[in-house]
């Protein structure tokens, strides 16, 4: 007997009725007993039937489009959504040529003649054609996007002879909440790259799952998704002694640990230690189960530097108020010793054994009163007492005292000073200590002789006078320069390391800077600059 589709047996038994055919709407039964197949008026309902009843109930009640060809390619399924979708009544397709339907049938819609040419190609191409995809446009401008598959029927390798199924899906609601998935996951990608401090989430098995790019930045730029975190952090083989996501795996607790980094493992620390905060907090499952761990690093090595620089200041300021009563203290009796050895070597002025100790006593005890004095300088710089201070005349005072020794050692002088250089608004004791300081270092430096140069120069642009004293002597090696500002720190061996650190001390009170350069030769150039007086702008130097 020749075999007929279940719906071209029921088009007779089982009207359907109910379901629009307005092309573009979706179908919208008129109430749910008329959405249904429809039993015969007489009531009477064979056994076969009524499986036939179900099956044409269940196709019809499927949100996806079916449509079935038999092994001569008519159409043997076509339901309720499949009508909907092209806007034709089922009647008018069962029983007919799949493909000569195509030019018979007057659509509607132009995007539904072109979605069944599609799908008459995809028929009788030479295999299955899977998740294909297909842009139906409305009249009203409405995209729809549909899924079309065509899978061959029965168990046998593909052939037309065996007929097959079309299954069409609308995946309009899905693709938009796909791209709202991928639009959000791309702000949330912004907003995590976005952040200045490193972040990255691990699994139980220490690997990264996700890790943003300061995360890179700051450990090298070998963080990677399904990375281990230890070969990417230390390039270790194991998880960190004091790893903190171990701690919170075990816990479920937050946890936190600072870590000091070597130059070769953080990037762009310019070839310094860096200090990273590293906390990590956990992300449970069902179950109250840790299964992430996300590790927030944080470059908190400006702020440790601060700390550290402020406590290191704040033991100086101890040191310094420390050593400013002893120093008090020894100057009494230091006044006392003084007169003294005056007053013996008064008394006995033709004993040359007292003569000799005296005299001793005396030099010795000047020297002590001036690294006392010195480190009551250093400990409580006094006040300013401004004045109009001629820059030329406190390089020449400073210079002075010291003629003696520079005449002993053979060093000769060569002065520069500018023409029209700006009083200077300045504390001229404290300008002269600061320049004698310099000059008497580098007499220091010549013991043998040598050019002593002096010079000054006025800087318009930039407001700064600037005094530079340079000696022709051994120079200060470059390791040290950074060091010769610091108190007590020297390379003589009668040195306190107090001159430079007091001369420091001046310029930063007087809103100036010192520096420290090389000359194309040999010795050492040192510079003080200082601002000129704001009150007398047009007054120069006479």
């Amino acid at each position: 007997m020749k075999r007929t589709h279940i719906l071209t047996r029921l088009s007779d038994r089982f009207p359907r009725r109910g379901v629009r055919k307005d092309a573009g709407a979706s179908r919208e039964p008129a109430s749910d007993e008329s959405a249904q197949p429809l039993r015969p008026e007489n009531g009477h309902v064979s056994p076969d039937d009524e499986v036939l009843y179900h099956l044409s109930s269940l196709l019809d009640s499927v949100q996806t489009g079916i449509i079935s060809l038999d092994g001569e390619g008519r159409v043997r399924v076509f339901n309720a959504v499949a009508e909907t979708l092209f806007g034709i009544p089922h009647r008018s397709v069962l029983g007919r040529s799949f493909g000569a339907l195509g030019r018979m049938i007057s659509f509607k819609e132009h995007g539904a003649r072109d979605l069944w040419e599609r799908l008459s190609d995809a028929v009788w191409a030479a295999g299955a054609a899977l998740d294909l995809e297909y842009d139906l446009v409305r009249p009203s401008g409405q995209k729809q996007v549909i899924v079309y598959s065509v899978y061959p029927l029965g168990r046998l390798t593909w052939s037309v002879g065996n007929g097959v199924v079309i299954l069409l899906d609308d995946v309009t609601r899905k693709k938009e909440m796909e791209e709202q998935i991928t639009d959000g996951w791309k702000r949330l990608q912004s907003v995590f790259d976005g952040i200045t401090d490193g972040i990255q989430v691990i699994d139980t098995a220490f690997r990264i799952t996700a890790v943003n790019k300061s995360m890179r930045l700051l450990i090298g730029g070998n963080a990677a998704v399904g990375q281990h975190c230890y070969r990417a952090c230390t390039a270790g083989t194991e998880v960190c002694p004091d790893c903190p996501a171990a701690t919170t795996f075990q816990t479920g607790q937050p946890a936190s640990v600072v870590r000091r980094v070597s130059p070769k493992a953080a990037a762009g620390a310019g070839g310094q230690e860096r200090v990273l905060e590293i906390s990590t907090f956990p992300l449970f499952a069902r179950g109250s189960r840790v299964v992430h761990v996300v590790e927030y690093i944080k470059d908190v090595t400006d702020r440790v530097l601060l700390a550290e620089g402020l406590e290191h200041a704040r033991r100086l300021a101890e040191i310094g108020a420390m050593a400013a009563r002893v120093a008090h203290e020894v100057r009494n009796p230091l006044s006392a010793i003084t007169g003294a050895a005056h007053y013996l070597a008064a008394e006995y002025p033709d004993d040359e054994t007292i003569q000799k100790f005296t005299s001793l006593i005396t030099r010795q005890s000047l020297r002590v009163d001036q690294v006392a004095s010195d480190i009551l300088h250093a400990s409580r710089p006094p006040r300013l007492n401004r004045t109009r201070v001629n820059s030329e005349a406190v390089v020449e005072q400073a210079l002075a005292p010291l003629q003696g020794a520079i005449e002993a050692q053979g060093i000769t002088v060569h002065r520069s000073y500018a023409p029209a250089a700006p009083f200077l608004h300045a504390d001229e004791v404290q300008v002269e200590r600061a320049v004698s300081n310099v000059i008497c270092n580098a007499v220091e430096a010549m013991p043998r002789g040598g050019t002593l140069r002096l010079s000054t120069e006025w800087d318009a642009a930039s407001g700064q006078l600037r005094i530079a004293v340079e000696d022709s002597g051994a120079g200060i090696p470059a390791g040290e320069r950074e060091r010769i500002f610091e108190a007590f720190y020297t390379t003589k061996e009668q040195g306190t390391g107090l001159g430079l650190s007091i001369v420091e001390g001046v310029l930063k009170n007087h809103g100036g800077s010192i520096s420290v350069e090389q000359p194309a030769g040999k010795g050492a150039r040192i510079v003080l600059s200082l601002p000129a007086a704001p009150s007398f702008p047009d007054r120069t130097n006479t």
